[in-house]
């Protein structure tokens, strides 16, 4: 299932055909009858405590971390997993919410989790803390995933955080001085850090949104729709953005870490759109997770093949699936004592040698 869904979403029913069409050269030979398939998702989604083991293996060697929330919905009403919960696309079908670490060293993907569509952000992670072991290790979140609650979990597990407070956070009536400035793509930050009650608070001012929001703020102004006591008050924060942790260390730092954010939504891009893994036309339960834990590995691989293009600088020319069909003008043709391999184009032979992948032999 992996295998046939590297490149885009295959439906159960039609990956024996793909796989026929596939040459393993570990002789694997599986029954692809969808019935067979259907019963092994299920077994993969009910032995958590082997995914356990699994996300543990890969998490094991990573020091920073990156904790985001998405979702997928599912086609059908009943599903006990799915929920009605808030959405941008403002669907009415049931969501399943989707947990999801990755690694700000590997740029890799780590651990994968599907929660009820109802579960609140805080909820999600609090779940999530108990499925992997973050002991010394430090946890970059996006707005809303924090509470009060949660700050003496993260002491007792000895895990550090970065957190970005919301607008309306009470962190944000502390007189931070900004005394130092970095330059992120082109626009000019000043920062600067206090510690409150033994926690640090970095403070981060993009002087180009503060312009956007001051000429929004006034242009609301204009049409009425905010008093000039509440312009007053916006504009002391705009531009402006706290970021709550306990990890001692530079405000430039802290900031190239938050923005390291992005990984894990091209993950999630990579994961719906690339690999159509938000296609759930599934009844229970343990075939949603188990259909998870097989999308999740094929994000992997498809990430680790995105890391070679980027190293043989050529993510600029191909995209996984570009090599993928490369390589599937060669074939080896089987008969009843050997294997001969169809003549492999210049092309297909020097994109594999650029990628380091021994799979073509040189004659």
């Amino acid at each position: 299932m992996v295998f046939t869904r590297i490149d885009g979403y295959t439906p159960l029913k039609r990956i024996k055909d793909k796989w026929d069409k596939l040459y393993s050269p570990k002789e694997i030979a599986p029954n692809c009858d969808p019935k067979v398939l259907s019963e092994a998702l299920k077994s993969i989604g009910s032995d958590l405590a082997a995914q356990h083991e699994f996300f543990s293996h890969l998490a094991k060697s990573e020091h920073q971390l990156i904790y985001d929330l998405s979702y997928v919905f599912s086609e059908f009403q009943n599903l006990h997993i799915g929920g009605y919960g808030f959405n941008r696309k403002k669907s009415d079908l049931p969501q399943v919410n989707i947990a999801l670490f990755s690694s700000v060293e590997s740029g890799l993907p780590v651990m994968i989790r599907g929660m009820p569509g109802t579960i609140k952000d805080v909820s999600t992670l609090e779940t999530s803390l108990d499925e992997i072991d973050l002991r010394d290790k430090l946890l970059i979140m996006d707005r809303g995933f924090i509470s009060e609650a949660l700050l003496p979990v993260f002491d007792e597990r000895k895990i550090e955080y970065i957190q970005p407070l919301r607008r309306n956070s009470t962190y944000y009536s502390e007189r931070i001085h900004l005394t130092k400035h970095l330059h992120y793509h082109g626009s000019l930050i000043h920062c600067g850090r206090q510690s409150v009650d033994g926690t640090w608070v970095y403070a981060f001012k993009d002087t180009d949104l503060a312009l956007e929001e001051e000429k929004s703020l006034y242009s609301q102004l204009d049409k009425g729709t905010i008093k000039r006591e509440e312009l007053r008050e916006r504009l002391k924060k705009a531009g402006m953005m706290l970021i709550l942790s306990n990890h001692d260390t530079e405000p430039e730092k802290i900031y190239e870490l938050y923005k390291s954010r992005e990984g894990v939504e091209k993950h999630f891009e990579t994961f719906k759109s690339e690999l159509g893994a938000d296609k759930m036309y599934l009844r229970d339960v343990d075939s949603v997770f188990g259909h998870f834990f097989v999308a999740f590995i094929s994000l992997y691989l498809y990430c680790r093949l995105i890391q070679r293009l980027k190293k043989a600088e050529l993510n600029r020319k191909y995209s996984p699936k570009d090599v993928l069909l490369k390589l599937s003008k060669v074939f080896m043709i089987n008969y009843e004592t050997r294997s001969i391999m169809t003549e492999v184009p210049k092309q297909v032979r020097d994109l594999a040698e650029k990628l380091g992948l021994d799979i073509i032999p040189k004659k």
